[in-house]
């Protein structure tokens, strides 16, 4: 465990040799540069080179060099989407080493965070932070479809904010061939549009009061007919219900917080909308921990809102009346990266997604 808390460690230090000194100067993108790519380099290193890492680690190795195998005479293997089958091939084409495998997935997955957090965060430091408390990390070395799926769902973030449906729904579906779950961010395209009120509360509320009224007969129903293998598994068992708490305890400052919030941005709202639903998720996933699949789509916009809040709050002050706070912007940002810290080391003394203790290829 101690090798991902020094990782955190770093990443701090990066911030203070890289963003401190250029934060007023013309070189900000310099050192905005630097600091994504020395800290997503490092993590490249922890994810590429890890052995038996993550609790799918040896589900991925075997269906990659069993693909390898049988080459191009058929794109189907277990219930593994399309894109992603396509993908392990063309990858052994060119070899069948599995640790050349990880490499080349660690690296799509994580550019695509790096130019997601170079491109759109305007608070880059907790937003690296925020990305390693999330699991985000983790789940590059467990869940592998789905990471390289959460990757390209990052790009339609610009479609999202400035309402262009057909170019999100088109990143998505591309996504999808990744891990269909991506398909949720096409329900999240209205929901985030929905004006941040008490109607907003009312509506997931009653969502949670009949999902816990009535998911059990559901999900048995449809493990009848789908996903067999999933039938009385610890997937359709809850988790700790301190993993539905973060999202809650997040949303509170935030939804309380959105006249200044607005105020700054008014895409903003969307991001506030993307934490709704996270909330929503993680909720649900303490009754049936397989719904924890969905909420990562929508918390990984999560990683843009909190800093976007303490720069609202900084710039538009606490009542947004245009008095700005840069205590406030300092409290928020060490709050957020605090609070969600705490969140990270207690999933690490869980062992979320089976990467403690961390092994070396080497």
């Amino acid at each position: 465990m101690e090798v991902y808390l020094v990782n955190e460690l770093l990443v701090c230090l990066w911030g203070v040799a890289f963003l401190v000194p250029h934060r007023w100067s013309p070189s900000v993108k310099t050192g905005r540069r630097l600091f994504v790519s020395v800290c997503f380099f490092q993590m490249f290193l922890l994810v590429a080179f890890r052995s038996q890492i993550g609790y799918d680690y040896f589900m991925y190795s075997k269906g990659f060099l069993l693909m390898d195998i049988e080459g191009f005479s058929s794109l189907q293997y277990l219930d593994w989407e399309v894109g992603f089958v396509l993908y392990t091939k063309l990858v052994g084409l060119f070899t069948n080493n599995i640790l050349i495998y990880h490499g080349v997935t660690a690296a799509f997955c994580l550019v695509s965070w790096a130019v997601f957090f170079y491109r759109h965060s305007r608070g880059l430091w907790l937003s690296v932070i925020l990305f390693l408390n999330f699991y985000f990390l983790y789940l590059n070395m467990n869940f592998l479809r789905q990471a390289m799926a959460i990757a390209i769902t990052l790009y339609a973030w610009p479609f999202l904010k400035n309402r262009k449906f057909w170019p999100f729904a088109a990143i998505v579906g591309a996504a999808a061939l990744f891990h269909t779950t991506a398909l949720i961010l096409l329900l999240l395209y209205p929901l985030t549009a929905l004006k941040p009120g008490v109607g907003v509360w009312l509506l997931y509320g009653y969502g949670l009061l009949f999902f816990y009224i009535s998911s059990r007969g559901i999900l048995d129903l449809l493990t009848t007919v789908f996903h067999q293998e999933y039938a009385g598994s610890v997937f359709l068992q809850g988790m700790s219900f301190l993993y539905g708490l973060m999202p809650v305890v997040l949303l509170v400052p935030c939804f309380l917080l959105r006249k200044p919030l607005l105020a700054e941005a008014s895409a903003n709202r969307y991001l506030l909308g993307m934490l709704f639903f996270t909330a929503f998720c993680m909720l649900m996933m303490t009754r049936h921990a397989i719904l924890e699949r969905f909420s990562y789509y929508s918390l990984a916009y999560c990683t843009l809102l909190l800093p976007e809040l303490a720069l609202s709050v900084g710039k538009q002050g606490w009542k947004g009346d245009g008095n700005g706070s840069p205590g406030g912007w300092l409290l928020l940002t060490v709050g957020a990266a605090v609070v969600t810290f705490g969140y990270h080391l207690f999933g690490l003394l869980e062992n979320a997604h089976g990467v403690v203790p961390y092994q070396w290829i080497l």
